[in-house]
């Protein structure tokens, strides 16, 4: 027997294994959910009995994801601030882009070159992730610029403006949660 047909037997004897239990209707009735139980049983609607497997297993349910990370929660930026770090993130990503492309940028070269582009030393974290990537926060004030220089991608320069962290971090992400 070649390989190709002992993978589709076991494919076919798998998929039957899958499928006669949810053609067949198994488990869609609970005992106790209200279907005719007997003389004189209500046909009135039915009570469904929760179950954990019952939910979404395809992300739609996004309440436990927001519960989880909301340690991560930043500050809502006012119409204002919103347009200024657009502004600033634009501001960055022209900036940067010379110094990202084909080049193995450092740490120096990422904080001379935003010190360059009018941020305070002071304001500016920078951090190297391998040889071939390179971070960046900046603060000013209510506003928080993060981004990332991928030397490895075609220099790409990514940034992105949003408010302080609720947790009291200021602009650096925390790390843990509850």
């Amino acid at each position: 027997m070649t390989s190709a047909r002992r993978t589709a037997r076991i494919l076919a004897a798998v998929a039957a294994l899958v499928l006669v239990p949810a053609l067949a209707g198994c488990g869609t009735e609970r005992a106790g959910s209200g279907a005719a139980e007997g003389p004189g049983a209500s046909s009135g609607p039915r009570s469904v009995v929760a179950s954990p497997y019952d939910e979404p297993v395809d992300g739609g349910d996004a309440s436990k994801y927001r519960e989880n990370h909301a340690f991560q929660s930043t500050a809502e930026l006012t119409p204002a601030d919103r347009a200024r770090g657009e502004a600033e993130v634009k501001k960055v990503k022209a900036g940067l882009a010379g110094i990202a492309e084909g080049r193995k940028t450092t740490e120096s070269q990422l904080r001379e070159a935003l010190t360059g582009l009018g941020y305070s030393p002071q304001a500016i974290t920078t951090k190297t992730f391998g040889p071939h990537h390179n971070t960046f926060i900046v603060e000013l004030g209510r506003i928080c610029l993060e981004g990332a220089l991928g030397d490895l991608v075609n220099g790409l320069v990514t940034a992105e403006a949003h408010g302080r962290y609720l947790e009291g971090t200021g602009c650096v992400k925390p790390v843990g949660g509850h």
